[in-house]
């Protein structure tokens, strides 16, 4: 309880540092204007702006100093980062003393605490970017030196030399998982910039299990619901596509892990997809499918909330928000016809869908997370799920289902997890424990 609350006071420092730059930098520019335009009459602002300024930086250094007990910080950049901030504490509370006091003080000495304080102030924000976005984050994007892309591998000369991890999965986790795990910012101490650091894994052991990918960590914080406290990746990125995971899962499983196996060596649906992700010399590559903007904002504005979730694939998260439902659910359904094939999570939850209803969401055939709980549902609705051959994640909470309907939905294969609270199903029920031995997670907990 206690680490929680010091994480969630910490969690104030990036808010809060803004404050002393602002003051801090305010403070130098009005004392350069007091010089140099003789405006002493100023000379007072300039005191209470430097106050402001040592006061906001000896909370922004405490509050960043409980920030860095969470962790997963790389020591090097952290302990400078930790050094300036202080040091930027001490000069800005000294600069206030000395300027205040100037008639007691030298004019060089008065002007050179300032111009060092800029300094500093400056060293510190670096640092802490570098803490927070990675070490070549203000170089990332500049108009020279080699620039790498982000998305993509090496150049090949053919999908023939494509390594699986070099080419297609690497460039997945530099995307998707480094801006918390990388060199310079490792949370839970798991570095996933190369895969010496990725074999290595964090504070809990390894994440990878070469030819076990269903006891890798890695896999199973993938694959759990978007609102497990583990899943990742956190804090509302973008998380991993089904293709994706099916990929590394492979490479664990199949390729034992192995950084040199070719992506020919993989299944062909796997080739297929990689393909376009590939940068190959002189081939012409396939564009990212196109998501039609215009689309999108009509359905937001009929109420809808719509997320993408891949670029590469047109992966939408499509979510109907109770209110906007407003008893016509069904005709709002209706609606998400048109971009059915890129739906790949949809919620439905307390919008008041019948039975009737699940006909048309059965006609979304890429869905893979549903969440239709607080409806009145029966049994006669659940058979039409039936045909979702890639649905993993099922809310069926708070609906009118009893256990008859757990044989339609043993019959979608691909279930991973099954939510079922407060409906008629028990936990003792036999199609629970069938259901358990396919290796479906069937929840009861609220």
């Amino acid at each position: 309880m206690t680490e929680d609350l010091i994480t969630f006071i910490g969690r104030f420092h990036p808010v809060w540092v803004h404050l002393p730059i602002g003051f801090l930098m305010i403070g130098v520019l009005l004392k350069s204007y007091v010089v140099l335009l003789k405006k002493q009459n100023l000379q007072e602002a300039v005191n209470f702006t430097l106050f402001l300024g040592a006061v906001s930086a000896l909370i922004a250094a405490l509050l960043g100093f409980l920030l860095s007990q969470n962790g997963g910080y790389e020591g090097n950049l952290l302990d400078i980062h930790l050094a300036a901030g202080w040091l930027t504490v001490a000069l800005s509370g000294i600069a206030w003393w000395v300027n205040k006091n100037e008639e007691k003080y030298s004019k060089k000495l008065n002007y050179s605490l300032l111009g060092l304080l800029m300094i500093t102030l400056t060293v510190t924000g670096h640092f802490g970017g570098s803490l927070t976005h990675g070490e070549d984050y203000l170089t990332a994007y500049a108009p020279f030196g080699e620039k790498q892309e982000e998305s993509k591998g090496r150049i090949l000369a053919s999908v023939e030399e494509a390594e699986v991890f070099t080419d297609v999965i690497q460039p997945v986790l530099k995307s998707k998982c480094q801006s918390c795990h990388r060199s310079g910012k490792s949370k839970g101490e798991l570095d996933m910039s190369s895969y010496e650091s990725l074999l290595k894994g964090g504070e809990n052991g390894p994440v990878i299990l070469a030819a076990n990918a269903e006891k890798s960590e890695l896999i199973r914080r993938v694959t759990l619901p978007s609102d497990h406290e583990d899943f990742m990746p956190a804090e509302g990125k973008k998380p991993l596509t089904e293709e994706e995971i099916q990929l590394i899962t492979w490479w664990i499983e199949k390729g034992n892990a192995d950084p040199k196996v070719l992506l020919t060596e993989s299944d062909a649906e796997f080739i297929e997809w990689a393909k376009p992700k590939l940068t190959i010399q002189g081939a012409e590559n396939m564009v990212a499918i196109q998501i039609d903007t215009a689309q999108i904002q009509g359905l937001e504005k009929m109420g809808f909330r719509v997320r993408v979730l891949s670029h590469e694939t047109g992966a939408l998260d499509v979510v109907l928000p109770e209110e906007a439902a407003n008893g016509n659910a069904s005709e709002l359904l209706k609606a998400l016809l048109q971009i059915k094939d890129q739906i790949f999570w949809l919620t439905l939850a307390g919008t008041g869908i019948q039975d009737s209803d699940l006909s048309l969401v059965s006609q979304f055939s890429n869905l893979q997370r549903l969440r239709i709980e607080n409806n009145p549902i029966t049994d006669d609705g659940i058979a039409g799920l039936k045909g979702l051959s890639k649905l993993e994640i099922l809310n069926l909470n708070g609906t009118k289902i009893s256990s008859a309907a757990l044989g339609s939905l043993g019959e979608i294969k691909s279930l991973k997890s099954l939510y079922l609270w407060n409906t008629a199903v028990k936990p003792e029920d036999k199609g629970v424990e069938d259901m358990a031995l396919t290796e479906v997670k069937v929840v009861f907990g609220g």
